[in-house]
């Protein structure tokens, strides 16, 4: 029989789910019944599983083993046995690894009549359960459990959270004790001063002695400074770099005893070095942004810095000028604003790119100013990566090629200009030429027919003058040939004539031909050359005309009788 202390306890579990009628279950909790077969519907109901045993003693009456008399359906469902095949077997048979010292446990239910309870108690498998033990009847016991394994994670779950919250809590106070000196201060060195005196004051009638904290090369202490036996020292780390070092040092032999000794349990020291790091780092940005703000506001370029959906978050004064519009305006509106319809898709397309590839983009557009004007610009964008390597800004650079575009037009111009005259230069030089030739002709070829004695003998001196006129005259359709040349050139149609000849005899024709100034001058010219020198192979009449030009000068600029 139940008493009912223990028919009240099994009705906490499972009042709510029992059988609706509330005369029903105060008639259940009276009469004192406690087997499945008295009231079937409230045990087949029951969430929590329900089983009744029957312990086994040996001769000394010590409790070895225990047997299922009943099981409901909540135990096979959360067991996982079937009631078959639990009833009328042992515990052990069923469950052969179990610690046998809650057969004990539980005789000393089922013998005493005294009832237990467990919390948080691993029984089956690896689940948590809430566990209810008290005896119906003399040698048995009844056990009503039910599966708290959610409710223990969520519980374990909370604590941890409790336990991080605190943590926090105990940073973001001391975060907030350096914050508020080091955001307002203007220079490193009076946030560090700042921060060691303040620390040491925060810890006054403590086992503080002093605290330091050394940055690159300086060092900063409190007023009060005693070197003692322990000390705690954390790192001021920014982007992976050890740029110095906070350290609180402390003694644990005070003399007065009822003194606040220091704990670093609450990360004290690290809160405090993570909050120097972000005001480096905050210092070091700033630092960065004063220079490329100085710099940006004096090149005569637009300078501008967008988001990663293309929102202007930065431009210099260039840029704003450029367009017609204040720095203010700007900030905060879309890059494309600057483009026409047309030119959207363009621009989408080349901002992809940029993104796709990484490669810094250059391009020539037309960007419309605040009165609707347009003005051509060549227009440099590229990627800012943040510290994990991955893109966060984009940084474009925007030129105005007006006045280069002017420049190229009236260079255009000019080349077009150039280009005529060149022509007209070509067509005169051809007319020229032909004129010269006439006549030349003529002179060459009468003076041939002279040389070869036609019209009479010639002696020496007429020979040799008369030479002259036929080599001068052949120089002379040379050089006529060679303006036709420079045409050619210039049209891109010069032609080079390669052949192998011996240099001494091209040599002595234009030594022949200079000898009249030579002569008229009386200067000494001599031509010392090695008639086996080899045979060379070059445009003939181009090498003639070169030697012609170079003893040419040599003899107009030698002074006379030289």
């Amino acid at each position: 029989m139940f008493s009912e202390r223990e028919l009240k306890q099994t009705s906490n579990v499972v009042l709510d789910l029992i059988d609706r009628d509330p005369g029903r279950s105060e008639q259940w909790l009276s009469d004192g019944y406690g087997r499945i077969d008295a009231y079937p519907q409230i045990f087949n109901e029951m969430v929590c599983a329900y089983a009744l045993h029957e312990i086994i003693c040996d001769g000394d009456g010590v409790p070895i083993d225990y047997c299922f008399l009943d099981v409901n359906p909540a135990f096979e469902r959360i067991v996982g046995l079937k009631k078959d095949d639990v009833i009328g077997k042992s515990v052990l048979d069923i469950f052969p690894c179990m610690d046998v010292s809650w057969v004990e446990k539980y005789g000393n239910v089922a013998l005493t009549g005294e009832s237990a309870h467990f919390d948080d108690y691993s029984l089956f498998g690896d689940r948590f359960y809430e566990v209810n033990v008290f005896c119906p009847r003399s040698g048995e016991f009844a056990m009503t459990f039910s599966d708290i394994t959610e409710r223990r994670c969520a519980h374990d779950v909370l604590e941890m959270q409790e336990r991080d919250l605190n943590k926090h809590v105990c940073e973001f106070e001391c975060l907030f004790k350096v914050s508020s000196i080091v955001n307002v201060l203007p220079s490193l060195n009076e946030g560090f001063r700042n921060v060691v005196d303040t620390v040491f004051s925060d810890m006054k009638g403590r086992s503080v002695t002093g605290c330091r904290l050394i940055y690159e090369e300086n060092v900063f202490q409190s007023g009060l400074f005693i070197d003692s036996n322990w000390n705690c020292r954390s790192d001021i780390i920014v982007d992976d770099v050890v740029h110095g070092s906070f350290e609180v040092w402390y003694s644990e032999d005070m003399p007065d005893t009822s003194a606040d000794y220091f704990q670093n349990d609450g990360g004290f020291v690290d809160s405090v070095t993570r909050s120097l790091g972000i005001f480096v780092e905050m210092k070091l940005v700033e630092n960065d942004l004063n220079i490329f703000k100085s710099i940006s506001d004096k090149v005569n370029y637009g300078i501008s810095i967008l988001d990663m959906d293309g929102n202007i978050i930065y431009v210099n004064e260039a840029f704003s000028q450029l367009h017609g519009y204040s720095v203010e305006e700007l900030f905060g509106t879309h890059f494309l604003m600057f483009y026409n319809e047309s030119q959207v898709p363009r621009l989408k397309c080349l901002l992809d790119n940029l993104l796709n590839s990484d490669c810094c983009m250059d391009e020539e557009v037309w960007h419309m100013r605040k009165n609707g004007s347009i003005f051509p610009a060549i227009l440099e964008c590229d990627l800012i990566f943040d510290r994990d390597n991955m893109p966060s800004y984009i940084f474009v650079a925007l030129k105005d090629i007006t006045e280069t575009k002017k420049a190229d037009d009236a260079l255009k111009r000019a080349m077009s200009i150039a280009d005529a005259a060149n022509c007209s230069k070509s067509e005169f030089l051809a007319n020229v030429s032909h004129e010269l030739r006439t006549p030349l002709n003529s002179i060459i070829g009468f003076s041939e027919i002279l040389l070869d004695g036609r019209c009479g003998d010639l002696n020496d001196v007429q020979r040799r003058y008369l030479q002259n006129v036929s080599n001068n005259g052949n120089h002379l359709s040379e050089i006529i040939t060679k303006i036709l040349e420079i045409s050619n050139i210039e049209a891109g149609n010069a032609e080079v004539n390669v052949e192998k000849f011996k240099i001494l005899h091209s040599v002595l024709e234009v030594k022949e031909s200079l000898m009249h100034s030579i002569l008229l001058k009386d200067i000494s010219f001599v031509c010392e050359l090695d008639p086996d020198l080899p045979q060379i192979c070059v445009d003939k009449i181009k090498f003639k005309h070169i030697l012609h030009n170079l003893l040419t000068n040599a003899v107009k600029f030698t002074s006379d009788r030289g």
